[in-house]
């Protein structure tokens, strides 16, 4: 049997998370007796599709795919190593009906991306969100109708730069639809932020954690107006607007240090809520920092991406 090697289980790990946000990663780390599969088996479980990998086949197998799933739908899924009996009956793990006879304990482990800032506007304002974003752990998304503010050398190594027309009219989102995201929309007029904000709304990307607008309240509200009669609802989304910390910033950088300020107080409010009450001592664990490019976009193609 012909087992894929640890750079291609990583490789394929990084797709995953770039395209779902999230992978399971199963590896048998200890085994007794009769087993089908061995010691540092590796299989990549998704939430959706295909699994990638070996641990031995059969009702074992089934069965920790099950288990993996369950953990990625868990929403701060921690790593965890489970027991399975190759046998009819168990007195403690798991028994799986197969009759092998032995035991295998396999390590369950969610990989997960960092949260993606996807940034609609490529100006002075996008380029210091952008390069701010990098320091707090975002990956980025650059999205502009301009050739000249879609250039490589603006942006930190790795932003993954989408090409739109004025209107936005193409799923830009798509290919990330399912990633823990965070959108700024920091444009050149109320035109073409009104046209962002439609297509994200149109889009409606799965994990939407923030949405921002910068801008005047009386742009805000005009806005908002607009995309009701478009019949567009910004009640239904994580809506900030006017976006950012009134910390009183004017400068292109004391902006984006406003936006990520208001973004980060945003994300880790929400950890908090939603962690157990016996984890509230302990500090997050930081996200992976695996990273491509789907290759329908294009990279900034700096060395170290």
């Amino acid at each position: 049997m012909t087992l894929p090697a640890l750079s291609e289980v990583l490789a394929r790990a990084d797709r995953l998370m770039h395209r779902d946000g999230r992978v399971a990663l199963c590896q048998i780390v200890r085994t007794e007796g009769s087993t089908p599969g061995k010691m540092g088996w590796k299989m990549l479980v998704p939430a959706s599709g295909a699994c990638y990998g070996n641990l031995g086949g059969g009702a074992f197998e089934a069965m920790v795919q099950a288990d993996a799933r369950a953990k990625l739908r868990e929403r701060r899924p921690e790593p965890e190593v489970k027991r399975y009996y190759l046998t009819e009956k168990a007195i403690k793990g798991e028994p799986t009906g197969m009759v092998c006879g032995g035991m295998i304990e396999v390590f369950l482990e969610v990989l997960m991306a960092n949260p993606l800032l996807a940034i609609c506007g490529g100006g002075p304002v996008g380029q210091a969100l952008a390069h701010n974003a990098i320091l707090c752990g975002f990956d980025l998304l650059v999205a502009d109708d301009r050739p000249e503010f879609r250039r490589p050398e603006l942006f930190p190594s790795g932003t993954l730069l989408a090409e739109v027309d004025r209107d936005y009219a193409g799923d830009f989102l798509q290919p990330v639809r399912k990633r823990e995201l965070f959108a700024a929309v920091v444009t050149r007029c109320w035109e073409t932020d009104l046209a962002a904000l439609a297509s994200i709304l149109r889009q409606a990307p799965e994990r939407l954690a923030y949405l921002g607008l910068m801008g005047s309240k009386r742009k805000v509200q005009r806005v908002r107006a607009e995309l009701g009669r478009r019949a567009l609802d910004l009640e239904q989304v994580p809506f900030h607007g006017p976006i950012g910390l009134p910390i009183g910033g004017q400068t292109p950088g004391e902006i984006a240090v406003s936006i990520l300020a208001e973004m980060i107080r945003s994300r880790r409010a929400e950890e908090e809520m939603n962690e157990e009450p016996v984890s509230r001592s302990r500090s997050p664990r930081p996200p992976s920092r695996l990273r491509s490019a789907p290759a329908s976009w294009r990279s900034s193609g700096k060395s170290g991406s």
